[in-house]
């Protein structure tokens, strides 16, 4: 098994945190009053935003040094109010009719001052992508998606500092139109020519690994 690095929360390994849970939940009902004031309003401000597809009330809820993370975006991040401004602009651009709404409960961070937020989006892919500030510059198909994930924020001074969003591409791809929908003739296509690529794609990757 190779060798890696751990990953470190607050400095602590997995195995460390998890340990510490009782103690970190002994903390936390102090710090969660606090927080849960600071996190309503900023929430519902967030919300009234987006409903009103208001750039400037949306930017003017987010840090200098904002970070935004996105499955869109092939493992790169966006940092700042600029970047962040183009990726609102893109969205609305792209879905004008798009809403977002709480699909769940949230759920506040023992360490720090994050939230989870279960989310519902609705919308029709309308406007084109190109552009933007993700590499996926596809044109509208007009079709209507209602997908879910689940987005992870991080305050600093009532301010958000950094965003992380998850869902399930695959699913909002086929929903669109860019996809074909699993268990068809076509989908089945797609795996079959997949496999037949295989094997020249890993004689590349060796090739490419030993350089």
């Amino acid at each position: 098994m190779t060798n890696l690095e751990p990953t470190l929360v607050d400095g602590m390994t997995s195995q460390e945190l998890a340990a510490a849970m009782p103690d970190l939940v002994a903390s936390f009902a102090e710090r969660a009053a606090e927080q849960a004031i600071m996190w309503r309003d900023w929430s519902v401000r967030w919300l009234d935003a987006w409903d009103r597809h208001d750039l400037d009330a949306v930017v003017a809820l987010v840090a200098e040094d904002i970070r935004y993370e996105d499955p869109s975006l092939f493992g790169e991040h966006l940092l700042g109010k600029s970047a962040l401004r183009e990726v609102v602009t893109m969205t609305w651009q792209a879905f004008p009719d798009v809403r977002f709404e709480l699909a769940g409960t949230p759920y506040l961070a023992i360490l720090g001052t994050g939230m989870a937020a279960p989310w519902r989006m609705r919308g029709t892919f309308a406007g084109d992508m190109g552009g933007g500030p993700s590499p996926l510059g596809i044109a509208p198909t007009g079709h209507y998606f209602d997908t879910r994930g689940v987005d992870v924020y991080e305050l600093r001074n009532g301010l958000l500092t950094r965003w992380s969003t998850t869902t399930d591409l695959f699913d909002l791809a086929r929903q669109v139109g860019l996809l074909p929908a699993p268990r068809t003739r076509l989908f089945q296509l797609v795996i079959r020519l997949q496999r037949l690529a295989a094997p020249v794609l890993r004689t590349l990757h060796r090739y490419r690994t030993r350089g």
